[in-house]
């Protein structure tokens, strides 16, 4: 377990990181299923409270919510379009320690962010990832489409 062993438990969401990568490793594939239900029920859960605190459910004020969500935890996240039917960015770090463990993976747990936008906008979404640090990218990059 050495890279987990470098991945510090602070919050609740830590915890669920760090069993998703040991039922990873121990696993594999077969645990995706799983792993994505997971963190699909926890974005539900935390767009259902994000969306209290909005003015409204469109795109662009949960997309904007959502990175300055994330940049006052210190996230890097560069906004290349935010419209009313589009939300695209690229982020440097991964929050979930994620960073090389793979796309199939990191896909499993961007259904916390997909749970996160369909709850808060209260629409179905179209999810794209077109880099990933998990695959070893250079950043993260994601297109989620109403």
């Amino acid at each position: 377990m050495s890279e987990d062993q470098e991945f510090h438990v602070n919050t609740a969401r830590d915890a669920i990181s760090l069993l998703t990568h040991k039922m990873y490793e121990k696993f594999g594939k077969e645990a995706l299923p799983e792993i994505e239900d997971v963190w699909h029920k926890l974005g539900l859960s935390a767009g259902e409270k994000m969306k209290k605190n909005l003015p409204d459910t469109s795109l662009v004020t949960v997309g904007q919510a959502f990175v300055d969500g994330g940049r006052k935890r210190g996230t890097k996240i560069d906004i290349l379009e935010l419209t009313e039917k589009r939300f695209h960015i690229k982020g440097y770090k991964c929050a979930i320690g994620l960073k090389g463990k793979g796309r199939e993976l990191c896909w499993a747990c961007m259904g916390s962010d997909r749970g996160i936008f369909e709850a808060a906008t209260e629409k179905p979404l179209k999810m794209t990832i077109v880099g990933t640090l998990a695959a070893s990218d250079d950043c993260c990059e994601v297109i989620i489409e109403l």
